[in-house]
Formats: structure tokens, sequence, C-alpha cells
């Protein structure tokens, strides 16, 4: 069955829903749902083959969006994702409450990222909740790096795909920036660098 292409309100009201979609990011396309929706996060473990416990990355729409299921930033926590956001940059922060279980990390952390594409953070404020994000792939092979190839391999097992026309992909993941500490550590590299190396707590 071919993959049902969405446009912003119908893709905004299949995550509203609990629904699973494929959708077109500004870094790599990936499996999204609500972040506070368990079932349709459930589903998203399956279709990965992910193992129970490992945490998703996290899309809001803002900066304020991301607060929400946050714990309270500090200054420095917060003047870092001023300068990172919107951006390629997935920062891992303490992690306050609303999201279904499997989305954060055991010790409390979350990874988060709000994106560059304007219309991407257009369906996450019209989703009405930060989006679970992750590449589309099984564990362990390679990740789909545009969106036909997602679709064409994994349309069957969601409920649509919707592409903004500003995501313009890249085809690398996120820079992933670990900020739990007060010291941040780049734990892997992306397509941009980060802005902060040597910034912490004071």
């Amino acid at each position: 069955m071919a993959c049902r292409r969405l446009n912003l309100p119908d893709a905004a009201a299949a995550l509203r829903c609990g629904g699973v979609l494929i959708l077109a990011t500004d870094t790599l396309p990936g499996l999204h749902a609500r972040a506070d929706r368990p079932r349709a996060v459930e589903r998203i473990r399956l279709i990965k083959g992910r193992a129970a416990g490992k945490p998703l990355l996290v899309l809001a729409a803002s900066l304020d969006q991301a607060r929400g299921v946050l714990a309270p930033l500090e200054p420095w926590r917060e003047g870092i994702c001023r300068r990172c956001w919107p951006g390629p940059f997935t920062l891992i922060l303490p992690g306050g409450s609303g999201t279904a279980p499997c989305v954060a990390a055991p010790a409390g952390t979350l990874a988060v990222r709000v994106p560059a594409a304007e219309e991407l953070r257009a369906l996450i404020t019209a989703a009405g909740f930060p989006l679970v994000s992750t590449s589309v792939n099984r564990t362990g092979e390679e990740p789909c790096l545009d969106l036909a190839c997602a679709e064409a391999a994994y349309g069957d097992l969601v409920d649509g795909s919707w592409s903004p026309p500003d995501a313009g992909g890249v085809g690398a993941a996120s820079c992933l920036v670990d900020l739990a500490d007060k010291v941040p550590r780049v734990l892997r590299e992306g397509p941009l660098p980060f802005p902060c190396l040597g910034e912490g707590a004071p």
C-alpha cells in the first residue's frame, strides 16, 4: 500500500489523534508521533525494533514549548539552547514530565531539538505537543536518507507522511550534545559544528 501524503492540517490532526507519521526534517526523515501518546511511541519502538528503555529524541516547536517537557533551565543551559535553536543540534537536558514512557532516558534526561524548518515547527505547534523523532530504519541498519526512500520502505507501517517545502534535509543526523552535566560534551558530530564549546556552568 502506498504511503499517503498529507497536508499540514491533516498531518497535525493525525498526530493529535495518536498517529505515527514519516516526516521530512531539516536533517533526516524520521518516524514521528506526539511524545505524550504512549501507544504511538510504542508503535515507533516496534517499527524500529528498538530495545525498551532506549530513549527517543524530541522535536519541539520552540524553546518555550520545550520547557513544557524539561526541568527548569539554568541560565547557562538556556543560553546554549538559544544559540543552538532552531537548528541541527540535539541537546540532552534534565527532563521534566508529560512524555510517554521510554521517551526520556533512565537517568531522567531528555534529548530535545528545535528544527530549523519553519513549516515543520508550525506542524509541531498545530499538533499541540512536542513530537518524538527517530530515523527511519530498523535498529542497527542504515537510516533512510530521503523521504521517498523512507516512504517506500516503511510507508505501510505508518499513518501517512508529510514534507514541508522548506525542510532542506541535509541527509545527516543532528549534532548530539550532552548538557546534563556542567560541561557540554559533543557525543555525535552533525552538519554544523557545536557553537558553544568551552561554555558551561559558571
